[in-house]
């Protein structure tokens, strides 16, 4: 597949809330922006179903994941935790997403809300968090290479 990795012009740019002067996210959909948005669904859909194949595809070799319990995991080690199903996402599903584009429209951060079923050894539970994740485009298209989730939590 072929696509226009930089921004154009007409794309429109608005500011993201809370960012430090001149950042700012793409409301329109580029080609580059539905490449991106369907790398990231896939991915979703990859970790939910199990399937190490697809993960390893949409997975740099540098990758780089922090659980939301802090743990650092490679690529090697997120690999080996699903092949043995240790994950503990049963389901996942990204509920919201922003990009912002960086280095010409070629790395982009994506911040977003999930929502997952967990089965730990405990009991299942439903998790809400928030999730960021750094894709860089590369020769045989995007490749996450960094992903770090957070629990959201209800207020006490």
């Amino acid at each position: 597949m072929s696509f226009a990795f930089a921004v154009d012009a007409a794309t429109a740019q608005v500011p993201l809330r809370g960012a430090p002067p001149g950042v700012a996210v793409t409301t329109a959909l580029s080609p580059a922006m539905i490449a991106l948005r369907d790398a990231e669904g896939d991915l979703a859909e990859a970790v939910a179903t199990r399937d190490v194949d697809a993960v390893r595809d949409l997975i740099a070799t540098d990758y780089y994941h922090v659980e939301t319990n802090g743990r650092v995991r490679t690529r090697s080690e997120f690999m080996q935790l699903l092949v043995r199903d240790e994950y503990e996402f049963r389901s996942y599903a990204n509920v919201s997403m922003e990009i912002q584009w960086l280095d010409g429209g070629r790395t982009a951060i994506v911040r977003g809300r999930l929502q997952a079923d967990l089965q730990p050894s405990s009991r299942p539970r439903e998790f809400r968090g928030r999730y960021v994740r750094v894709w860089q485009l590369q020769t045989d298209g995007w490749r996450n290479t960094m992903m770090q989730s957070t629990e959201i939590r209800p207020a006490r």
